[in-house]
């Protein structure tokens, strides 16, 4: 019986009974399953968190890795639940955005509805499918189950418009996914929308020249802007918190203007 790595990413936090059932569905029926603990601490019903995290650890797992993701404000709603191949991957969630971040740059996944009640637990609550729809399907899937199965094929997902900054007259204009413990302000641009290190970037009232390298390339207190290591461009305050300096977070708008070094 093949059985490998499962991780888990929820907004359920850590307090309660809820991601420990998970994990009970998935070792009843997977016992030597790897489990990793990606977040709990998703904000509650927060979709575009939750992708932005996902996108940002797909590349350090092997391949037939399977990511249970569950933020699911419409749980027991008639939205669907799909397992998305994505990178040699299985990601099985609720299609609500969630695959948004996972999506940019890459072929179109093969994705099946999970929609077969043979899979399910005998008795679905509707208020936790995942526990009782989500976590029987990953199990399936770590055990070598036949993906066609879970149900039928669909050929798109729900995508969150937040992943895609739009180009104007100047530039670009992204906005702000993610804030990370350090306060570090990670936006919706990716390092392949920007060709090069003229740009100059707007962010609360304040303006950036030029991207950095890496974080100690100036004196503390320094609010600099670079590619961080999920590829996304970030604002970030060198030894500081660019978010509480900015009072800016998820949703603040940035952006981008070429800079004119000829002047």
């Amino acid at each position: 019986m093949r059985q490998g790595i499962l991780t888990l990413t929820t907004d359920f936090g850590t307090g309660g009974p809820y991601v420990a059932a998970m994990k009970g569905i998935i070792l009843a029926a997977a016992p030597e399953t790897q489990l990793v603990d990606v977040s709990h601490e998703i904000a509650p019903q927060n979709i575009l968190e939750g992708a932005f995290v996902l996108a940002g650890i797909v590349d350090a797992f092997p391949p037939e890795t399977v990511h249970l993701a569950v933020i699911d404000p419409g749980v027991g709603t008639p939205r669907r639940l799909v397992a998305a191949q994505i990178a040699d991957q299985w990601f099985v969630l609720p299609d609500n955005g969630l695959l948004s971040g996972l999506l940019n740059g890459r072929s179109s996944p093969r994705i099946h509805e999970i929609s077969n009640p043979a899979i399910w637990r005998s008795e679905v609550s509707a208020t936790f499918h995942g526990r009782d729809i989500l976590a029987p399907a990953a199990a399936y899937l770590l055990r070598g189950g036949d993906a066609d199965q879970l149900g039928p094929r669909r050929q798109d997902v729900i995508r969150l418009a937040n992943f895609e900054p739009r180009t104007d007259d100047g530039g670009l204009v992204g906005e702000v996914v993610f804030r990370d413990n350090f306060g570090n302000l990670i936006t919706n641009v990716p390092n392949d929308r920007l060709d090069g290190r003229d740009w100059q970037i707007e962010i609360a009232g304040e303006r950036i020249a030029g991207l950095s390298r890496t974080y100690g390339d100036h004196p503390p207190g320094t609010l600099v802007a670079l590619i961080g290591s999920s590829r996304w461009l970030e604002i970030a305050v060198v030894n500081g918190d660019a978010a509480r300096q900015l009072s800016a977070g998820p949703g603040t708008t940035v952006k981008f203007r070429r800079l004119d070094r000829t002047s």
